[in-house]
């Protein structure tokens, strides 16, 4: 029986993820009153010439995890998909506070009116596209605390990943604190394999991640470009511990590119083409076997995405 992955231009079948980005963000437009330092990234000329770059290296698939009121449009999505026959997914949910202005609605809301939201989008679809396309997953942005309104926005996420079995997706601030995240989501009727956290091995602790794995977590990796990480003493002995325990199908690989600094159009040394010009490469250079590499790549995301009863 085929298992299938919502994205913004319909359902696809999970073995057309070849390649995929899979922590992506193709189009962010801030609303007013956010900070000034929120950079928009919606130069749609620059960003289609950079996602036809990545589709004509072999990129297949894009995880967009910009969620709505701090950026989101899924109709540019939907355009920039039909125009590069890339495949786009989308997220619900919320992002961390200082995305948004002050006066969003999410910061008052309670926890039901949220879930109600979220199920809405999931369920029918994103509200700036009429209700036309609904979201794949939805996003949870964690600075490691749980607690206040913050926690009524998770609970409000857990409550809506429970009734659809659609995945979370966790932003989270250097891995900090995400031990607590499976007994948190546990005790809400979401079990770890519906959890994907991502931005983690800027916390490089092999056992953590050797746990969280175990336990059914998806592990996000998207730092290894980034000079700050030094992804040659961390990212690739982490990527290779967690592969010779047996756990690679339990990670993905990402690129989080949120700012036009980081792509080729930007000024970058590598944009998107990295994951199949230059990781890709690598991954066969470090002796990972090719169905292994397959997953990291791509398959791994797309199977956690699909909806789980």
């Amino acid at each position: 029986m085929n298992a299938y992955l919502q994205t913004v231009t319909g359902p696809i079948a999970v073995e057309w993820v070849r390649v995929a980005d899979a922590h992506s963000h193709v189009w962010i437009q801030p609303p007013p009153g956010v900070p000034p330092d929120i950079t928009p990234l919606s130069d749609y000329d620059d960003i289609l010439k950079e996602l036809l770059d990545f589709h004509d290296a072999g990129g297949t698939t894009l995880i967009d995890c910009q969620p709505p009121g701090c950026g989101r449009d899924a109709r540019m999505l939907a355009r920039l998909a039909n125009a590069t026959g890339l495949h786009i997914t989308a997220v619900t949910g919320f992002h961390l506070r200082r995305y948004y202005p002050a006066t969003n609605w999410l910061w008052t809301a309670t926890s039901t009116q949220a879930a109600d939201t979220f199920l809405e989008e999931l369920r029918v679809g994103m509200n700036e596209t009429g209700g036309r396309i609904p979201a794949t997953a939805i996003l949870i942005g964690y600075d490691g605390r749980i607690d206040g309104q913050e926690q009524a926005l998770m609970e409000a996420a857990a409550e809506a990943a429970r009734q659809t079995g659609a995945a979370l997706l966790l932003h989270t601030e250097q891995g900090l604190n995400i031990e607590a995240l499976v007994p948190f989501f546990s005790r809400l009727g979401v079990p770890a394999n519906r959890l994907y956290l991502c931005q983690v091995d800027q916390r490089p602790d092999a056992g953590l991640h050797r746990e969280l794995a175990q336990a059914g977590v998806l592990l996000g990796y998207s730092s290894y470009l980034r000079r700050a990480y030094n992804a040659e003493q961390h990212f690739w002995p982490l990527l290779k511990a967690l592969v010779a325990a047996g756990l690679g199908h339990k990670v993905t690989l990402g690129l989080d590119l949120s700012t036009p600094g980081m792509w080729v159009y930007g000024g970058a040394e590598w944009g998107l083409e990295a994951l199949p010009r230059l990781i890709i490469p690598r991954l066969q250079q470090e002796g990972i076997a090719q169905e292994i590499a397959d997953g990291l790549v791509g398959q791994n995301v797309a199977r956690h995405l699909v909806w789980q009863a």
